[in-house]
C-alpha cells in the first residue's frame, strides 16, 4: 500500500514535469529572447515565493496547502530547504537556455523531463535490481533508452541538430552521473551535465 501511494505521488510530480515540454517546443518556434525572458520572469516568481513561504507563515501555509501532493518530505521543512525541487526544476530549464545553442538546450531540456520521469515511475512501480541507493537497474535503462528516443527524434525534426553519436556519448555519461551523484539536485544537474558534456564534445 504504501508503495501504490509514492507511486501516485511521483505522477502527480512529475505530471508538472511533463506539462513543462511545452517550453523546448516553444523555443523551437519563437526566439532566444523571448524563451529566455519567459523562464526567466517565472524562474525569479519561484526563487520570490520559495522566500516568502520560508519567511512569511501565511504563504508557506498555502503554499503546503495547495502542493502537499508533489512535495516531498523533506521539502515540508521550509526551515531546512530554502528551494524546492521545482525551483531547482527551473534553474536547469534557465541555465541551459543560458548557456547552450538551440538544439543542444532543447535536448537537455527534454532528457530532464521525460528521461527522469519516466526512470522515476518505472524505477518505483517495477525496479526490483537495486544498484545503488534506491536507484534500479530498470529505472537507469528507461532513463537511457527514453534519451535515445528524444536524440534520434531531434535529429529527425531540427535540421541542424548535431552527430547524434556525440549525443548518445552524452547522454550515456549522464546516466551514470544521476546514478550515481546523489548529492545534488538532478533537475539541475542533468540538463547541465548532458548540456556541457554535448557541448564539449562539438568543439
Amino acid at each position: 500500500m504504501h508503495r501504490d501511494i509514492d507511486i501516485k505521488y511521483e505522477f502527480y510530480r512529475k505530471l508538472v514535469h511533463i506539462i513543462s515540454t511545452i517550453i523546448p517546443v516553444i523555443y523551437i518556434f519563437t526566439s532566444y529572447g523571448f524563451i529566455v525572458t519567459l523562464v526567466g520572469i517565472g524562474t525569479l516568481l519561484m526563487v520570490l515565493i520559495d522566500v516568502l513561504k520560508r519567511y512569511w507563515t501565511p504563504v508557506g501555509a498555502l503554499y503546503k496547502m495547495v502542493f502537499v501532493r508533489i512535495l516531498r518530505e523533506h521539502e515540508r521543512d521550509f526551515s531546512k530547504k530554502l528551494f524546492t525541487g521545482g525551483t531547482y526544476y527551473a534553474f536547469g530549464i534557465f541555465f541551459s537556455l543560458l548557456l547552450f545553442s538551440m538544439e543542444v538546450a532543447v535536448a537537455s531540456i527534454l532528457i530532464m523531463i521525460w528521461c527522469d520521469t519516466l526512470a522515476a515511475i518505472v524505477g518505483k512501480s517495477i525496479g526490483r535490481v537495486k544498484i545503488k541507493g534506491n536507484k534500479t537497474l530498470e529505472g537507469s535503462v528507461t532513463f537511457f533508452a527514453t534519451g535515445l528516443v528524444i536524440i534520434f527524434l531531434l535529429k529527425y525534426l531540427l535540421p541542424h541538430f548535431p552527430p547524434v553519436t556525440f549525443a548518445v556519448f552524452a547522454l550515456f555519461v549522464t546516466t551514470l552521473f544521476e546514478l550515481y551523484i546523489d548529492k545534488l539536485n538532478d533537475n539541475l544537474t542533468i540538463p547541465l551535465v548532458f548540456g556541457f558534456i554535448f557541448s564539449l564534445t562539438l568543439i
